[in-house]
C-alpha cells in the first residue's frame, strides 16, 4: 500500500534515517516500543531512535499483511535485526499499530512475540542470555 504509514515509517526506520522517520510523525506523537519503552514528542522519538541504532548493525521488516480502519492501521510484520556484535535475528512476529492524522502519526505502538518473561531479568548485566539460561559473557 503506497499510502500506508507503517510501511513508510518502516522503510525509514530501516534505513536507519532518524530524521526522515521523525518527519512522518506529529510533533505530540507518543511510540510505544516492542521492549515496553514509551516516547512522547519528537525529541524524545529522536533520542530513543538514536539509541536503538547505536545497538545494531542493520534492521529489516517485511508487512505480511495490513489493513486500516479510517486513521488506524494495523499491519503483521515481520522484523529481521543485526546487532553491533554479529548477532542476527531472523523473522521476529511484530504487530504495528499506527494511528495518522492530517498532522502526521499522532500514536505508534509496537508488539513483539519473542520477549522473556517479565520475571526473567538479568540485574546485575554480567550475564548473557543464551538458549534460554543466563550465562556469563565470553
Amino acid at each position: 500500500m503506497d499510502d500506508s504509514p507503517i510501511e513508510q515509517l518502516l522503510s525509514a526506520v530501516d534505513r536507519m534515517d532518524v530524521d526522515a522517520a521523525a518527519a512522518l510523525l506529529a510533533a505530540d506523537c507518543r511510540v510505544l516500543a516492542i521492549d515496553g519503552q514509551r516516547t512522547e514528542g519528537l525529541e524524545e522519538f529522536r533520542g530513543w531512535l538514536t539509541a536503538l541504532y547505536a545497538g545494531l548493525r542493520s534492521m529489516a521488516h517485511k508487512v505480511i499483511s495490513e489493513w486500516h480502519q479510517d486513521d488506524t492501521w494495523i499491519a503483521e510484520v515481520e522484523g529481521t535485526y543485526e546487532l553491533r556484535n554479529w548477532l542476527r535475528l531472523d523473522s521476529l512476529p511484530r504487530a504495528v499499530f499506527v494511528r495518522r492524522t492530517e498532522l502526521g502519526i499522532t500514536d505508534a505502538r509496537f508488539y513483539g512475540a519473542h520477549e522473556e518473561p517479565i520475571t526473567d531479568q538479568n540485574t546485575d548485566g554480567q550475564m548473557v542470555r543464551l538458549g534460554g539460561r543466563w550465562i556469563p559473557p565470553l
